[in-house]
């Protein structure tokens, strides 16, 4: 299990990280509406007169800000490194839709769903994963000397894991390589997208967020096996993150990364889970092991 915190690799401050993302949204040459989330951030993090407060109707914003702004900083740090392509374009552009807070979104969802797509492939990319391929199922990575097709999932309800559990397995069966599904569980356990503001300390709340996730995947493993089976799944990557409004009053995004085996008696399945997962997890942004 592997704990992402919210600071990132250039070291950026909210304002600097609101306008490094705007910065690149607009040398891609795209319009930013003033009404649209990733601009109503980053008014708000570039607000001269300091932090908005609990009271203040745009303060959920804020919060949500926490999120969206430090993945699309870390996407685009990577855009600075690998050359981009006409699909990481239309991702960003897909990226700019939805609303402020995704509990408004939770039948539809093409902004986040694609935001959370450009992630994946920003960690296969720093992880150093080359050549990466935004193609089907979502994006094709190296990994030794063994090519692996990713299925990016984002999942808003545990009603419908196995929908998209299948579907990515079935995507994955199609390409004929070893695949990895990635699932992003953020709003699927948190409908609501309640903040975390009970007193925890810090060195309490890791191993309770590793509680959780392993609660979730505990109960489906069996499940997960199933719905997979045949279909050339080597891996099952579980990504969740939460933004807790500390009592202090201080933001924090955390973040909680989880490998599944669902073949942990097939040698050679074994030995391309462990490849992957050795690798992919070196580019996960601000680690610390649990």
């Amino acid at each position: 299990m592997l704990n992402s915190k919210n600071s990132d690799s250039r070291g950026m401050i909210r304002t600097e990280k609101a306008e490094f993302v705007i910065e690149h949204i607009k040398a891609l040459g795209l319009p930013l509406n003033s009404q649209s989330r990733f601009m109503k951030m980053y008014s708000i993090w570039t607000n001269p007169a300091g932090l908005i407060q609990p009271n203040n109707p745009e303060f959920e914003t804020a919060l949500e800000a926490e999120r969206d702004l430090q993945v699309l900083a870390f996407v685009f740090e990577q855009a600075d490194i690998h050359s981009t392509d006409d699909e990481f374009q239309r991702l960003v552009v897909k990226a700019l839709k939805d609303s402020p807070l995704p509990q408004e979104d939770r039948n539809n969802s093409k902004g986040r769903d694609a935001q959370f797509e450009l992630f994946v492939a920003a960690i296969c990319q720093n992880a150093g994963m080359l050549p990466i391929f935004r193609e089907e199922p979502d994006v094709i990575c190296h990994a030794g000397d063994i090519k692996f097709a990713i299925a990016a999932k984002r999942i808003k309800n545990v009603a419908r894991l196995e929908q998209h559990v299948r579907k990515a397995a079935g995507q994955i069966k199609e390409t004929g390589l070893p695949g990895i599904i990635a699932l992003e569980t953020s709003m699927a356990l948190n409908r609501n997208n309640e903040r975390v503001t009970t007193p925890i300390p810090d060195e309490m709340f890791g191993p309770l967020y590793n509680e959780a996730i392993n609660r979730f995947v505990n109960d489906f493993y069996d499940k997960f096996k199933h719905w997979i089976r045949k279909k050339g799944v080597r891996c099952i990557v579980i990504h969740d993150q939460q933004v807790w409004h500390k009592p202090n009053g201080e933001l924090s995004l955390q973040g909680m990364t989880k490998f599944v085996n669902p073949a942990s008696k097939n040698n050679r399945r074994k030995r391309d889970f462990a490849i992957f997962t050795k690798q992919y997890k070196t580019g996960l942004p601000n680690v610390t092991h649990l």
